[in-house]
């Protein structure tokens, strides 16, 4: 019997003797950098900027308090605050194991997007996001200059991190378009394609009165009460979506209507402009406008935004920024100055 324990207890050294030198996975060698893809100090976040391998590019910034993407695109408040839950509540679990290691570093050199985390001008976080599922819903993540990938979940939480790093802007943005408030906008164009007699240009100075000019010259004084409430407007603007089909696109931009271009700028910031379009009639239509031999859309225009973006927007909205000249001065209809 003592002989049976003896040989039993042979048996379990030897097996963990070859456990330990044959199967027992190294000790890793990273350090706590390594795996650097939690944000501890979310507050102090001042920028985010996603890329993929794609060329897409999405830089968050805050301004404010509040959010925007690629310095002019409004997004979806609601979506970067849950975007800023995910890195800060993240943690790696552990790394990839060595036998997985080199097929994860292939999935992830197919499909990744690069995270580079700033609070100020101090870079926090540099990572990699494999857009492909790990087992269990796990998400596989490489920090910068990492020897090891890890995988990385939230606590009690099984969704696949991947779906919030996406560097495609319209899976950002708002419907919120050209938003600014009204002591935030220093100027604000508007040429009529077909009726530049009601354009306008208007000058919008810290401390000093605003300034309206156009085509025509008016007689009567400037009233600033309603080029006050014109600029408060602004911060209001919406479309009803963006158009993603790139032979609309070109068709609207090279052969379609020009109603006119709108161009504002805030404080600091670049112009914006914004070009629109009559709207060819279509399914949808339910009012018609004639213009001379052609029929357009009563109820929607065609936008074409930073000479990027085509999107669509109502009349109601577009009313509000097409005013015309004569409409800033005394004794004049506040009638708007959408003409066809």
């Amino acid at each position: 019997m003592n002989k049976n324990y003896l040989y039993l207890l042979i048996l379990l050294i030897l097996g963990c003797l070859t456990y330990y030198f044959f199967f027992r996975e190294p000790a890793p060698d990273y350090s706590v950098n390594e795996a650097n893809f939690t944000v501890k100090n979310i507050e102090d976040v001042t920028s985010i900027l996603l890329t993929n391998l794609d060329g897409d590019k999405v830089k968050l910034t805050r301004e404010n308090g509040e959010w925007i993407a690629n310095d002019t695109v409004e997004v979806t408040q609601n979506k970067v605050d849950k975007f800023l839950k995910i890195l800060h509540t993240q943690q790696p679990l552990e790394p990839v194991r060595i036998g997985w290691h080199d097929e994860v570093i292939k999935e992830m050199a197919n499909g990744n997007t690069k995270v580079e985390v700033y609070c100020g001008e101090e870079k926090t976080n540099t990572f990699y996001v494999c857009k492909n599922t790990a087992p269990n819903n796990m998400t596989y993540m490489l920090t910068e200059g990492a020897k090891r990938p890890y995988i990385v979940k939230r606590p009690l939480d099984d969704l696949f991190l991947g779906v919030y790093y996406n560097a495609d802007i319209n899976d950002w943005r708002s419907r919120k378009i050209l938003r600014a408030k009204a002591d935030e906008i220093e100027m604000i164009d508007v040429a009529y394609k077909d009726s530049a007699q009601y354009s306008f240009h208007l000058v919008n100075a810290p401390g000093k009165l605003p300034v309206v000019t156009g085509h025509q010259v008016s007689a009567n004084p400037l009233n600033v009460n309603k080029v006050n409430a014109y600029l408060r407007m602004w911060d209001s603007i919406y479309c009803l979506g963006f158009e993603q089909r790139n032979r609309i696109k070109d068709t609207i931009i090279t052969q379609g209507h020009e109603l006119a271009t709108i161009q504002m700028k805030k404080v600091n910031k670049p112009v914006q402009t914004l070009k629109l379009f009559f709207k060819p009639l279509s399914k949808g239509t339910k009012g018609i406008l004639q213009i001379g031999e052609t029929q357009y859309d009563f109820d929607v225009f065609v936008g074409f935004l930073n000479n990027k973006d085509l999107l669509i927007i109502d009349r109601h909205f577009s009313q509000i920024m097409l005013r015309s000249y004569q409409e800033f001065f005394e004794d004049h209809s506040t009638n708007v100055a959408i003409k066809p």
